[in-house]
């Protein structure tokens, strides 16, 4: 028989806190990339404790995360808010992440041993992904690869804060690629000028190419944005020289 100490104490761990926020940010953040709480929409908090039946306290915490990260904005006495996606604040994440791409790809290949074979065979076989599911009707694919193939090369280059600043703004990429709807037209084309080709340069070890395919790539990136939007952004020139 079993006592009730015995039984007490079976090893399992209650959700601490921190783990219930960022449950609780995993679960926002889905929610605005995928366009459940639209741009400006209040992100009420007795409803979000309610939904994920968890407290204040780390419900709290993950709207000041999603906060740092672009994606909510705290205003004083509206509370949360689903942030407008703010054009001037896109093209000022695809610079930012250009410049931590080319942070990156500087360590990853002039570190010795950061390079390995095995980074390489994953990166080879999303680099070969591209160009089939370049081909496919539905471009989500498309993207979704293409943003894993630049975390990869971010996450191999062994720069700790470099990979999580990055990823913080992968999120604002992909709620933008939901909403905006913009369509990517040459698929084949970026696949094999900003995928395949950035793959050789990483292979071969060449920095300087490396860095230029990576910095157009995003400049493409932007220009595309720019079209897409009516060249609206009032800092589009600023953000342009920046990337080129």
């Amino acid at each position: 028989m079993v006592s009730k100490k015995e039984g007490a104490n079976a090893g399992l761990a209650p959700m601490s806190n921190l783990e219930s926020a960022q449950h609780a940010a995993d679960q926002i953040r889905a929610a605005i990339i995928q366009g459940r709480f639209l741009p400006g929409e209040r992100l009420i908090e007795k409803q979000l404790t309610d939904q994920l039946n968890l407290s204040r306290h780390p419900v709290r915490e993950a709207l000041r995360r999603l906060s740092r990260e672009g994606l909510v904005e705290m205003r004083v006495n509206r509370g949360a808010i689903v942030a407008e996606l703010d054009p001037t604040a896109i093209l000022e994440v695809y610079s930012i992440r250009s410049a931590l791409g080319r942070l990156a790809l500087k360590a990853l290949i002039t570190t010795p041993d950061r390079l390995t074979p095995a980074t390489l065979k994953t990166l080879e076989g999303l680099a070969k992904n591209a160009l089939k599911l370049a081909r496919q009707d539905s471009q989500a694919n498309s993207i979704a690869n293409d943003m894993l193939f630049q975390g990869t090369i971010v996450q191999a280059s062994g720069l700790e804060r470099c990979a999580r600043y990055f990823d913080e703004l992968t999120a604002e990429v992909h709620r933008f690629n939901n909403l905006s709807r913009i369509a990517y037209t040459d698929r084949e084309g970026d696949a094999l000028n900003y995928v395949r080709a950035l793959f050789e340069a990483i292979k071969a070890r060449d920095l300087q190419r490396a860095q230029d395919i990576w910095q157009l790539k995003f400049t493409r990136a932007a220009e595309r944005f720019i079209v897409h939007t009516g060249g609206v952004a009032p800092d589009t020139d600023t953000a342009l020289a920046f990337l080129g």
